[in-house]
């Protein structure tokens, strides 16, 4: 490893690299976070799907009403390492709904709330988040893609390590209380998953969807056509320099933000929705990389089978970075 290789910021809490923009003292707070009874909490490494589910799960709280903007969507959900008060915090949905980008702990989890854990395959995950590290200035990250994938591989990040995270959570997908979904099941069969979702968080919420009234069938119909990246992307922007949320407001000035992507040509604009496709990850790798990915694949996940979700992405990776005959 190249001691001087680019690699995106972050800081260091209590001897770990975390998030730029995690609150330190929520951040310890979370990390022995017990949800309450009813609590609804979304856990997922970043890039791997974290926006798009959480938009259906509002969307099948509020029945299918929509999300004007992305300040409305945070009001129905909460960032618990990012804010102080989000413990008490209260949503604007039925229940209350929390994210959380740091890994699950089976010691933590209580049995009376429920838990939806997120994955995505690590070649898109990996292309995604260097798009979003490169984007945000808050990362001062001027690297290669080669330059981030020794990051990502080496779980050198901001947010830890993926496949310690995404083995954690695929260890708790037998758990009465936990759904895990991934990303390419959304994108493979998103009318399936949806009801899949919405009979986790209620039953009544899963018989609104399913039912035989016309009314039911409108109302799925709404949720699919809402939850499109199309509709989503002129909704998911967060403005970085006037949030209505103080702390928000004041976290995102402190930093002074910008996006180099520049949302209709505003660098205080930042879009979270980007391809919104599975496989982009073609248009990055080369052989070599895919074959450092690969053996990074085989040693961290040697324990678990996990890596069988995406057997298909696998065997076509091996193919592309196979050496000519």
């Amino acid at each position: 490893m190249e001691a001087d290789r680019p690699k995106p910021s972050y800081q260091i809490i209590d001897g770990v690299p975390r998030c730029p923009l995690a609150n330190p003292d929520a951040l310890r707070r979370t990390l022995s976070f017990v949800a309450r009874k009813d609590d609804l909490v979304q856990v997922s490494f970043p890039k791997s799907g974290t926006h798009w589910v959480q938009y259906i799960t509002q969307l099948i709280l509020n029945e299918g009403e929509p999300i004007s903007s992305y300040e409305d969507f945070t009001k129905g959900a909460m960032f618990i390492e990012y804010r102080e008060d989000a413990m008490d915090y209260t949503a604007s949905t039925p229940l209350r709904t929390l994210c959380t980008h740091l890994p699950p702990r089976r010691e933590t989890l209580n049995p009376e709330a429920k838990y939806i854990y997120v994955a995505r395959n690590p070649w898109d995950v990996s292309v995604s988040l260097y798009h979003q590290v490169k984007d945000l200035s808050v990362y001062c990250f001027d690297g290669t893609f080669n330059d981030f994938l020794e990051a990502f591989l080496t779980g050198d990040l901001p947010y830890g390590d993926y496949f310690e995270h995404m083995t954690a959570g695929y260890s708790l997908r037998q758990e009465p209380n936990v759904l895990f979904v991934t990303y390419e099941e959304l994108k493979r069969d998103k009318r399936g998953a949806i009801l899949r979702l919405a009979h986790f968080i209620g039953e009544r919420y899963g018989n609104m969807l399913e039912g035989d009234s016309e009314e039911s069938r409108k109302r799925l119909e709404l949720i699919l056509d809402r939850s499109t990246a199309e509709n989503m992307r002129s909704i998911m922007v967060l403005n970085l320099s006037d949030h209505p949320d103080p702390l928000v407001d004041k976290l995102l000035k402190d930093k002074n933000m910008t996006s180099k992507a520049a949302y209709e040509g505003d660098p205080k604009r930042h879009n979270f929705v980007r391809k919104a496709i599975v496989g982009g990850w073609k248009e990055h790798f080369s052989p070599e990389q895919l074959r450092c990915f690969e053996a990074t694949i085989a040693e961290k996940t040697q324990e678990s089978d996990i890596m069988n979700l995406w057997s298909d992405i696998r065997q076509e990776a091996l193919q592309l970075c196979a050496p000519l005959d």
